[in-house]
């Protein structure tokens, strides 16, 4: 047979499957649809719209995948889609010095990564490998609930992309911080559903928090010159965690007359200790300069200049917006009045700037900023447990509350109600029976404050 006449014969039975099929009397016709530009990763790999629902969208809910809407990682680029326990971090790759985007999903990278943790246990803390401590496979798991859903609940604001990124980022190199982030998760875990749960903490808390604060300690002992710029860091927001730690450890079961003021401990005020040398740890590691990674981080608890993200009241004006019953007991009410003259000024400018600021994440960051202006005599003359420092920190207690952050509220209320009993039990004459003094911190921190349910 020809070519011509195989060419026909292909051409008719073409044609007769053609006439034959459904093809030409009816056809499917595509559903019009606007495309997301700006949609997860995972919608884009399955090839639906996504409805931009953040942090997590509801397809990924429904789909149970976790969910990034990271646009440096491409579609082509991604292994596959991420079931929700896990997800996708930046890693850094351990022969290369670049950020490489990677799925802890993949059993290898595991592998990876944990062996990268353990290389470092062994050369920065060999007793730990010898008493047996290795990091494992749940280890990851709750670094992906710190990335998920802790940090969340620590910082709430526009730079939350970034907390995210650097905090696993620099986790993964630096064990020390591993260990506070774990720490922090496992605090988390059980405090988040009930602020004053009388569960204690778990051996595996109380460990990686003691060797989280040990490490970190041994690090703000060196030399700047012998620090990385990762080091550097990791100390940084290291000091962040601990701070939100040192919030949130207070047993919320016990009388209230067995915390601070009525007992006293090495370890009372710690967390406004912790609170106050936060900023010589930035200074330290110098989180400013251009090649740190938390440099935007660090402008964030900037509080005057250009860079301030909050324009915070004048002093003569934050002393005003103390109640005039406050500053009478206090001597701020009259003219001439400043920190040379009387012990309680810087407090109560901190206190008078804190009050008439609506809550909100980026006020409750400079809520927490504030306080670590406090002058040193200030925190000696609260820990000799002077009643008028002890009303005004009353106050402050109750403004910080009102935030509901699980890690702030449960010390709010709690060591606030504290300071009210004891200012009571024996200032009763002078500060404690004075409605107007005591009004506002026992609405926020009295027995009649419930867990709200918005509690995060």
């Amino acid at each position: 047979m020809s070519s011509t006449n195989m060419a026909s014969v292909k051409s008719s039975g073409i044609v007769k499957a053609k006439s034959g099929s459904k093809a030409d009397t009816s056809f499917r016709k595509r559903k019009s649809h606007t495309k997301s530009r700006s949609g997860c990763v995972n919608c884009k790999l399955r090839h639906i719209k996504c409805d931009e629902s953040k942090p997590i969208c509801n397809n990924c809910t429904s789909f149970r995948v976790s969910c990034t809407y990271d646009r440096t990682l491409k579609s082509s680029e991604a292994l596959a889609l991420q079931p929700w326990s896990e997800q996708v971090f930046p890693l850094v790759n351990v022969r290369e010095t670049h950020l490489t985007y990677a799925s802890l999903a993949s059993l290898s990278l595991n592998r990876q990564v944990l062996t990268m943790l353990n290389d470092h246990i062994r050369e920065s803390d060999p007793q730990a490998v010898k008493n047996g401590f290795l990091f494992k496979d749940q280890h990851l798991r709750y670094l992906n609930q710190f990335h998920e859903k802790t940090i969340l609940s620590l910082k709430m604001n526009h730079k939350l992309d970034l907390y995210r990124r650097e905090s696993v980022r620099l986790a993964i190199r630096e064990p020390f911080l591993l260990h506070l982030v774990l720490a922090v998760t496992l605090m988390h875990e059980r405090l988040a559903a009930s602020p004053l749960t009388t569960e204690s903490p778990s051996i595996q808390e109380l460990y990686h928090h003691a060797t989280g604060s040990s490490q970190l300690n041994q690090l703000l002992s060196s030399h700047p010159s012998q620090l990385s710029r990762v080091q550097k860091d990791a100390m940084f927001m290291g000091t962040i965690l601990l701070a939100c730690t040192s919030f949130a450890q207070l047993d919320a079961s016990l009388p209230l007359a067995s915390h601070w003021p009525f007992v006293s401990s090495p370890h009372d005020l710690d967390w406004l200790k912790i609170c106050s040398g936060k900023r010589v740890v930035q200074k330290l590691a110098d989180t400013h300069a251009a090649d740190s990674a938390l440099r935007d981080i660090s402008y964030e608890f900037v509080l005057s200049g250009p860079a301030a993200r909050v324009e915070l009241l004048p002093e003569e004006d934050a002393i005003a917006r103390l109640p005039e019953p406050l500053r009478r007991l206090l001597r701020l009410d009259h003219a001439g009045v400043s920190a040379k003259t009387n012990a309680y000024y810087d407090a109560g400018v901190v206190v008078g700037r804190v009050l008439p600021l609506e809550i909100s994440e980026d006020n409750l960051l400079v809520s927490l900023v504030l306080v670590s202006f406090l002058p040193v005599r200030f925190r000696e003359m609260l820990e000799e447990k002077d009643a008028k420092a002890l009303l005004l920190f009353a106050w402050y207690h109750a403004k910080i509350g009102q935030f509901g952050r699980w890690w702030i509220w449960r010390r709010a209320v709690t060591e606030g109600r504290a300071i009210l009993a004891y200012l009571e039990r024996y200032y009763g004459g002078t500060v404690g029976g004075d409605e107007e003094l005591l009004g506002y911190p026992k609405k926020w921190c009295g027995m009649e404050v419930m867990v709200n349910e918005g509690m995060t």
